[in-house]
């Protein structure tokens, strides 16, 4: 008989934005979780020295931190 592990879904919150004219798609590890207008604006400073995605780390409402990415959607 043959054991195999199950690998546990990590819970991810996900969206599109719009911003500086550009449909934005991003992801944050964690249930439940919007961009803060902080994200945006790092967002928006990011777009302005054209990068094109990005690395997203932000404060979630209990206090903690949640990471996830960015990128301008094709």
């Amino acid at each position: 008989m043959k054991v195999t592990a199950r690998k546990r879904r990590q819970a991810v919150s996900t969206g599109t934005e719009r911003i500086c004219a550009h449909n934005i798609e991003w992801r944050l590890n964690g249930r439940g979780l919007e961009l803060s207008e902080v994200d945006i604006e790092h967002i928006t400073n990011c777009l302005i020295d054209n990068y094109v995605q990005g690395e997203l780390c932000t404060i979630t409402p209990n206090g903690g931190t949640a990471c996830g990415w960015w990128n301008i959607q094709w």
